[in-house]
């Protein structure tokens, strides 16, 4: 039991004290200008996107559901960082791309990301960061990313019981 206590109290230490910080540390240069992480991210797979992409692409690759994605999409829409186009085959189907202002402010993000892990990377070896990594993606996809799945199935449920009624 000790060791369960101090494996507890450990973690408990780590995400209230490090994971936190880090997510808000890393977030930073997004909210800078005014927007999360979750919305420079939705900017960045219109960005990188080689073909159309729709909403529903990205509710998919974010782990989310349609709600979700819509509500944060929104917020960029509201912004003028993201306009939709209908598709000629079918009018319904929305491809999401960015406004000039929006591509500007994925760039500019993005390099601010990109530089803060150069030089994250002068204290803290390339080798130990994906040591870090796999560790941790090991990790979610054991216990975190299980879960995740079940509970994503279970929103997708109640929002399809939602539609119905």
């Amino acid at each position: 039991m000790n060791e369960d206590m101090e494996f507890f109290n450990r973690f408990s230490h780590m995400y209230l004290h490090g994971f936190k910080n880090l997510a808000d540390m890393f977030a930073e240069p997004a909210t800078e200008h005014g927007i999360t992480l979750d919305e420079f991210y939705i900017l960045y797979d219109i960005a990188e996107a080689k073909g159309k992409i729709r909403l529903m692409d990205i509710a998919e690759t974010h782990g989310v559901t349609r709600s979700a994605i819509s509500r944060l999409i929104g917020r960029l829409l509201r912004k003028d960082y993201l306009y939709q186009e209908a598709e000629d085959h079918d009018r319904r189907n929305k491809v999401l791309k960015l406004t000039p202002e929006g591509a500007r402010i994925e760039h500019v993000v993005f390099s601010e990301l990109l530089q803060r892990n150069h030089e994250w990377r002068q204290l803290f070896s390339a080798a130990k960061q994906y040591q870090t990594l796999d560790l941790v993606e090991e990790f979610m996809d054991k216990f975190v990313n299980e879960n995740a799945g079940k509970q994503s199935q279970q929103a997708s449920y109640a929002e399809d019981k939602r539609a119905e009624a």
